[in-house]
This record gives structure tokens, C-alpha cells and sequence, in this order.
């Protein structure tokens, strides 16, 4: 039977055209950019932003520790809302909370205002970063959603190469200051692409907020994805740690100037671009479980070679800390696959405490390597060695416990 011209049109308002495959991928890529993006382009400054304030390098470097905190804890509570909500609902609250909070960081005449103003504007970056992975299982299944989690790692894994040496520019110019004027202007570009974006969650939770936001505790019962979502955390802790240190040892341990240093920086990172790649062809001729295994033996080896060679000079300590950027980005892909399949339902959840068991479980490594050793490199290295080899023994027990979806064994 034929439709008629205003039944079409009644189907079309119910169902509305979603952004293309494309598109969706590069929202995701986006949402997920808020927290390296609000970290990576000031840190050239960190040195100096001391001086400019007035205050300890210890409290410059908590407005960074303290976006970690508060990016991860916020979006536990972000995810299951947008179960209840949709995701599209948290993200017009979270992204503009985002916008206005990197203005008031701007706008801040003492270290404690920037501190406070980095707090809310991790609270806005946390609902970017837990909803994201919750609209790749909405909308991608299998082997596709594997693909689009390598796209997304490619386009996130630019970011840390160009955000240093577009924050040198920024701060050679003007001051720390531009730096998050440039993130309030990417945050009110998101909210635009937002407006076009449909909502993906098909199954809002019927149950109070609440009760929606105790489903948490129903995702961590899972055994499944407790054991794996604690493996996988375990390799961010080194990662993190180097991030917030990284400016302090190239520049005050090696003596090299911004520039260099965001260079050096720009090409640690530039592996996390290789990595989502090489994972896709990988995984043609290797089980996915295979190259995790092997990935964590990668992040081992870069613990050694920053306990060996690492302090010898700034090359061979970037080289050191690339060995284990490679590793982690090679397993990013399948391991957040692998995550996402142990949850049948409260993907929002399950997807919020994926993204923040790795951000806390790294703020834990960034305040541990702040404390004032006298030797930052060789502390690094070992956590490096130590924490990659209790998450390989981990994965190894984790792996045979869990389930394994179909497209891993093929």
C-alpha cells in the first residue's frame, strides 16, 4: 500500500535523518578530544605559569591533576544519566558548562580561581567523555565498532602531536591565557555539530535518576567487565604520569626550550596516530586477544628502557616513553571493544566507567609522580616496569574469565 505525502512526513518526524557514519565518528572524535585537548595545549606553560601567578609549581600542576580527578568522577554520574536522559540531552548541559568554564579560566587573576575553573570545566569535558563510547554502541555493531574506535584513536591521537606546539604559538604571542580562549572557540564549534546530532539512545531508563544512577553498582557486580576494566586501567598510570612531568623533564632535566619540547612531545604522541592503523591490520592475520597479550609485553619493554637508557638524553627518553604510547595504542581499540561487549544493557554506565577507571587510575599516577623525587625519570621507568607486568599477569588470568565475543576469534 502507497503512502501518502503527510503519512511520509509523520514517519520522517519520528524518525529523523541521523548525521552519516562519517560525521558520527567525528563527533565521537570530538567529544572525546575535551580532555587531551584541556590538558596537552598548556602544558609548554607549566614552567613558567608559576612566575605568572605567583605560586608553587606543586599548585600550577594540581589545575592539572585536578581536571583528571574531576573529568573522571563526574562522568560516572554523567553515563547513566545518559541512559536515562539520552546522550544528546547531557551533552547540551555538559559542552556549554565546558565553553563557560574555560572563559572564567581566562578570565583568572590567581591560581586557586584557575584551579576552581578547571574543576567545572572538567565536570563539562567528563559528560563529552562519558557518552561518547555509549553513542559508538548505540550506533556501530561488531567488527565495525572496532573500526570506528581505530578511526576515533587516530583522530585523538593528533591531538597531542599538534595541541603542544599550537600552545607554544599560542603562548609566544599572548600567554597561558589564549590557550583556553582557544578551547572555549573548539567548544562552542562542538556544540554547533550537537544541534544536528539525533539522539542514538533508543531505550531510555523508565526508572528514577536515582535508581538509574545506582545501575553503576549493577555494571561493577559484573565480573567480567570488573576484571578487564581494572586490567586495562593499570597501563594508563605510567601514561598520565609522564604527561604531567613531561614538560618539567624535557625542559628543567634536559634544558631544551618550549619549542623542542612540544616537538619532542608532538612526536611521542604522533604513535598514538600509527597505532588504530596497524591494529586494523593486525588483527587480519592475529587473534585480537593475541595482540593485547603483546602489547602489554610492549609496555614492559618501555619500562626498561627508561630504567636503562632513559635518563642518558632527551632522544633516548622519548623514544623510551614512545615504546610504551605505541603499545597502548595498538590495544586501545580491542580492549575498550572488549570492555563494551561484557554489558549487554547500561551501555551508558558501562561506558562512563570505562572512560573514568582509565582517567582516575592515571590522576593516581600523576599525583604520585608530582611528589618531589629527585630522580622523575627513573621513578617513571619503574612504575612503567612494575605496573606493566602485574597487568600482563592480570590479563593473562582476566582473559580466560571473560566473554569473548565471536568477531575476536575469528
Amino acid at each position: 500500500m502507497t503512502k501518502t505525502l503527510s503519512e511520509t512526513s509523520q514517519e520522517a518526524q519520528k524518525n529523523p535523518k541521523q548525521l552519516s557514519d562519517l560525521m558520527m565518528m567525528l563527533l565521537v572524535a570530538s567529544l572525546a578530544s575535551f580532555p587531551p585537548l584541556s590538558t596537552d595545549l598548556y602544558l609548554p606553560a607549566l614552567p613558567t605559569m608559576s612566575e605568572q601567578l605567583n605560586c608553587s609549581v606543586a599548585l600550577v600542576n594540581l589545575s592539572l591533576v585536578v581536571f583528571f580527578i574531576f573529568v573522571s568522577t563526574s562522568s560516572i554520574v554523567w553515563g547513566p544519566l545518559s541512559d536515562k536522559y539520552g546522550r544528546k540531552r547531557i551533552l547540551m548541559i555538559g559542552v556549554p558548562l565546558y565553553v563557560l568554564s574555560s572563559i572564567f579560566c581566562v578570565l583568572s587573576q590567581s591560581v586557586f580561581q584557575l584551579i576552581a575553573a578547571r574543576i567545572f570545566q572538567a565536570i563539562g569535558a567528563g559528560a563529552a567523555m562519558a557518552v561518547n563510547l555509549a553513542i559508538v554502541k548505540d550506533v556501530f555493531p561488531g567488527r565495525k565498532r572496532e573500526r570506528t574506535l581505530a578511526f576515533v584513536t587516530v583522530l585523538n591521537g593528533t591531538i597531542p602531536v599538534i595541541a603542544p606546539l599550537i600552545g607554544a604559538q599560542i603562548i609566544r604571542f599572548t600567554s597561558w591565557r589564549g590557550t583556553f580562549g582557544l578551547l572555549a572557540v573548539i567548544g562552542i564549534l562542538v556544540w554547533v555539530f550537537i544541534l544536528f546530532f539525533k539522539e542514538t539512545n533508543k531505550e531510555l531508563s523508565e526508572v528514577s535518576t536515582l535508581k538509574t544512577t545506582l545501575r553503576l553498582l549493577v555494571v561493577l557486580k559484573n565480573p567480567h567487565f570488573t576484571r578487564l576494566v581494572t586490567v586495562f586501567s593499570i597501563i594508563s598510570i605510567p601514561l598520565l604520569a609522564y604527561i604531567s612531568v613531561s614538560s618539567f623533564i624535557f625542559i628543567q632535566r634536559f634544558g631544551v626550550s618550549d619549542f623542542t619540547y612540544s616537538l619532542y612531545f608532538g612526536a611521542i604522541s604522533a604513535f598514538f596516530v600509527v597505532g588504530g592503523p596497524l591494529y586494523l591490520f593486525l588483527q587480519r592475520h592475529f587473534k585480537p586477544l593475541n595482540i593485547i597479550t603483546v602489547c602489554f609485553i610492549g609496555s614492559l619493554i618501555s619500562g626498561m628502557l627508561i630504567v636503562t637508557i632513559g635518563q642518558m638524553s632527551p632522544l633516548l627518553f622519548a623514544i623510551s616513553i614512545a615504546f610504551g604510547y605505541f603499545s597502548a595504542s595498538i590495544s586501545r581499540p580491542p580492549s575498550s571493544s572488549l570492555l563494551l561487549e561484557q554489558q549487554d544493557r547500561d551501555t551508558g554506565s558501562a561506558s562512563s566507567l570505562i572512560q573514568a577507571s582509565f582517567v582516575l587510575s592515571g590522576s593516581i599516577g600523576m599525583l604520585f609522580i608530582s611528589y618531589d623525587w629527585s630522580n622523575r625519570i627513573m621513578v617513571l621507568g619503574m612504575m612503567n616496569l612494575v605496573l606493566s607486568l602485574g597487568g600482563l599477569l592480570l590479563w593473562i588470568y582476566a582473559k580466560a574469565r571473560c566473554r569473548i565475543p565471536k568477531h575476536f576469534m575469528r
